[in-house]
């Protein structure tokens, strides 16, 4: 694995947000972009508020999990990097022990995470298999979010299969669980009434008492 030398590795935490700007653009997930106009809910039109809520969540829990400030997630998304990868290499650099910016670079430079990654320990378990196979970034991503959640934000592995079976994306899965522990009860039946297209992230978070700006501040609870 080709990464940038001794000293690049130690100045690149004060360089990630440049080093994330620096990223190729490629195509982002439909809950990446921070350039939203709808950020609370409107009744009138209950699902405008969404993608930023599903957007916020996702950011707000990697910035607390791994110190990044939110700001330098907005602007590497700004300018191009897709959010999951932010969080494949926040994640795994976390347990390489190498900067995320410089394994973000690798990923450039080789075009895909196993080779980026390889070499790199210690990865196991899921996430290992599914780098062995060459799994797309969102697998990947996936994979390390549902870790943070049960390390790091007390959800149950069960819990999170079964919003996943249930239909529930890397995105909707963050909002359940910020949603659950806020309300100190399972939401499974909640996230069916908003994959069936009776409720909307928005009107959830309204009937539970939440705007969507609180989920940064619940997701810093959390993972303290």
């Amino acid at each position: 694995m080709r990464l940038p030398p001794p000293a690049v590795l130690l100045a690149a935490p004060l360089l990630a947000s440049l080093a994330f700007a620096a990223v190729p653009a490629r195509a982002a997930s439909t809950a990446g972009c921070h350039c939203f106009q709808d950020r609370t809910f409107d009744p009138l039109r209950p699902g405008a508020a969404d993608p930023y809520i599903l957007a916020t969540a996702r950011s707000s829990l990697l910035s607390a999990a791994f110190g990044v400030p939110k700001a330098d997630l907005v602007r590497a998304v700004m300018g191009g990097t897709a959010p999951e990868d932010l969080w494949i290499a926040s994640w795994a650099g976390a347990r390489a022990k190498r900067p995320a910016a410089a394994l973000l670079a690798a990923r450039g430079q080789m075009g895909s995470w196993k080779e980026a990654l390889a070499g790199l320990a210690p990865f196991d378990g899921p996430f290992a298999a599914a780098l062995a196979r060459d799994a797309g970034a969102a697998e990947l991503a996936g994979i390390a979010v549902d870790d943070v959640l049960v390390s790091r934000a007390k959800a149950t592995p069960s819990a999170l299969r079964a919003l996943r079976a249930a239909g529930a994306t890397t995105e909707e899965t963050v909002v359940a669980t910020l949603l659950s522990a806020q309300i100190g009860a399972p939401v499974l039946p909640l996230v069916a009434e908003v994959k069936a297209g009776r409720a909307t992230w928005g009107s959830v978070l309204r009937d539970a008492g939440l705007e969507p700006g609180q989920l940064d501040a619940l997701a810093r609870t959390l993972v303290r």
